[in-house]
């Protein structure tokens, strides 16, 4: 309960005004997502909620996990959008840059996200993957003079041009205070992007003009 009202709390932050949020978390599944077992699991949970979802009239859904479990059987199963937060900021990175680095919990998961760039067909944008050295449940604050510095290590070593976080739990804000971080260092402006915050505003945009993902692609 304390994690969802955090994020909960987070993304009405940035939703702007009109926007009503409810973060409904799975009613089965792991604590976190921390490998392809875990997103597996997650999966079924998260194509009966975007069901539920579009049932009481929601607009739009997104999906609070870089992995981005049951984004295709939820688009399937629904008309309204639905957005996977890996998706949107990896797209969101390639657009801003032309080489972009992903900081993701712990090294053990690299594999998994280098899998997750290939699957969007962003790999060959992918400058580098970086790591907090922190679970999902303990990243927060207290990683963020970490981060930075992986981060400058990757825009001199690896040709970074922007960072995605990884993680869809960080620290609240964290992204920005990286951001400003990198701004004093480096003395130009490098984007930090926030998978959820990215997500909400194209799911906001989705909306606003009427499109949904198409259903020759996803019956």
């Amino acid at each position: 309960d304390e994690l969802v009202g955090k994020a909960e709390k987070e993304y009405r932050s940035f939703a702007g005004d009109g926007v009503t949020i409810s973060a409904v978390p799975l009613r089965r599944g792991t604590n976190s997502i921390e490998c392809g077992f875990d997103s597996t699991l997650a999966a079924p949970e998260v194509m009966k909620l975007a069901q539920e979802a579009e049932a009481d009239g929601v607009d739009a859904c997104t999906i609070a996990c870089f992995t981005d479990p049951g984004l295709v059987g939820a688009r399937e199963l629904v008309s309204i959008p639905v957005v996977g937060e890996g998706e949107a900021a990896l797209h969101m990175a390639a657009m801003l840059s032309t080489r972009f680095t992903v900081v993701i919990t712990e090294k053990p998961f690299f594999s998994l996200i280098r899998r997750t760039v290939s699957h969007y067909g962003l790999s060959s944008n992918l400058a580098s993957v970086r790591s907090a050295d922190a679970s999902v449940l303990d990243l927060n604050e207290s990683r963020v003079a970490h981060i930075v510095a992986e981060c400058i290590d990757s825009v001199e070593r690896d040709g970074a041009e922007a960072f995605v976080m990884g993680c869809t739990g960080t620290g609240f804000d964290m992204a920005i205070t990286i951001e400003d971080a990198l701004k004093a260092h480096f003395g130009a402006y490098i984007p930090v992007i926030d998978p959820g915050k990215v997500a909400l505003h194209f799911a906001r945009a989705m909306v606003a003009t009427g499109l949904s993902h198409s259903k020759m692609a996803y019956p």
